[in-house]
């Protein structure tokens, strides 16, 4: 697929204090630019955290080259991160949308020396990409265990589980992670499947519930995207009544969705954040749900988090990506953590954030985004 150029904006213009962003040609001469690649919502919260940054400190220390992902086929990651990496100044950048996009990309960001910062990128292969590799989340060698965990703590033995997986990077190896933390003398693994997103599926979705459904299972994990949980979940329903679906980390995309239609209702998820757990959590919520008109979810919060970090990077002189590799090595070591919304942040060895996951559940639609719903609009 043929990928239009990057468009590049700059930071903030002298308005900065109210905010506003305003294209440019390309990145100022001598001043360092951080670069994304990813969904339009995570776009809102670089813009979000530019425009706060520099409302706190009173003046751009960096110009900023949103980019939005069409698909996370290998050939187009690469080909993004390759315009990134060509650009002047670009120091870093914020993505990709999930772990296959990341993964293909973090080899064209190593070799140029440009630290990549994945906001919610799970796969464990992305902790050995290398030195210039971060993510704000815990592998899914965490994450595989905290599914297996939470059917432990809900349900009693001889639960019969499914797993239905995305067969991708993300998708097998989350699948391997949990099935190695769970107890399968308590829980029989009665079925496993792997499925393709979107229009890469050669068969309809709902065809592939039937072997599923044929082996009755009590729990079904789904550890895939929401939209294509969205469209098998009537099937699964319908042959299935009320069983539980435990969804993994990317489930949480919908929250930003709103469930207006209300068919996801009733699913649980692993997710990184509660929005509600602290009085800054709830604070950002309502403060980019006001700005842009929607709710944000844990993949907003961390992508604000990651691009204010970065920002603080090159504010304290890591106008390198080596520097700002250095720069982030160095938290909680040489330095103090780097404390955001979303709590405390430090990195391992590997390049990984160390934060406990939660297990939420999906609500019901409220009046305001079944209106929008019936009407087209997304909330």
């Amino acid at each position: 697929m043929k990928v239009s150029p990057l468009r590049t904006q700059c930071a903030l213009v002298s308005l900065m204090l109210a905010g506003v962003l305003q294209a440019c040609d390309a990145p100022r001469v001598g001043r360092p630019a951080i670069g994304t690649v990813v969904g339009y919502s995570l776009n809102d919260a670089v813009r979000l955290a530019v425009a706060d940054d520099s409302v706190q400190y009173g003046r751009v220390v960096a110009d900023t080259i949103l980019n939005g992902e069409p698909n996370a086929r290998a050939a187009t990651s690469i080909e993004l991160a390759t315009q990134l990496v060509q650009q002047p100044r670009v120091v870093a950048v914020i993505g990709h949308m999930n772990s296959s996009a990341s993964l293909a990309a973090a080899q064209t960001y190593n070799d140029a020396a440009v630290v990549q910062m994945a906001p919610t990128s799970t796969s464990e292969l992305y902790g050995t990409a290398g030195a210039f590799s971060y993510r704000m989340v815990p592998s899914d060698a965490e994450q595989g265990p905290a599914l297996a965990q939470a059917i432990a703590r809900g349900f009693a033995h001889g639960t019969r589980v499914a797993v239905m997986y995305v067969n991708d990077d993300y998708g097998r190896g989350l699948r391997s992670s949990f099935r190695r933390a769970l107890d399968t003398l308590a829980y029989p693994l009665v079925a496993e499947l792997p499925h393709l997103d979107g229009q890469e599926r050669g068969t309809s979705v709902n065809a592939d519930v039937a072997p599923v459904a044929a082996a009755r299972p009590q729990v079904i994990v789904w550890i895939g995207r929401p939209t294509t949980l969205h469209a098998v979940l009537p099937s699964i329903r319908r042959d299935l009544g009320d069983v539980t679906v435990l969804g993994s980390d990317a489930t949480t995309a919908w929250t930003v969705r709103g469930n207006a239609d209300g068919v996801l209702t009733g699913v649980q998820y692993v997710d990184f954040l509660d929005l509600n757990a602290t009085p800054d959590l709830r604070a950002f919520a309502d403060r980019f749900a006001a700005r842009f008109g929607y709710s944000p979810g844990a993949a907003e919060v961390l992508t604000y988090d990651a691009a204010r970090l970065l920002l603080r990077a090159i504010r304290d002189g890591a106008e390198s990506g080596e520097a700002v590799r250095q720069w982030l090595d160095g938290l909680g070591r040489e330095r103090p953590a780097f404390v955001g919304v979303s709590g405390s942040v430090t990195f391992t060895a590997d390049g990984d954030m160390q934060r406990p996951l939660v297990v939420r559940t999906i609500p019901a639609p409220d009046d305001s985004l079944r209106a929008r719903a019936s009407q087209g609009r997304r909330p």
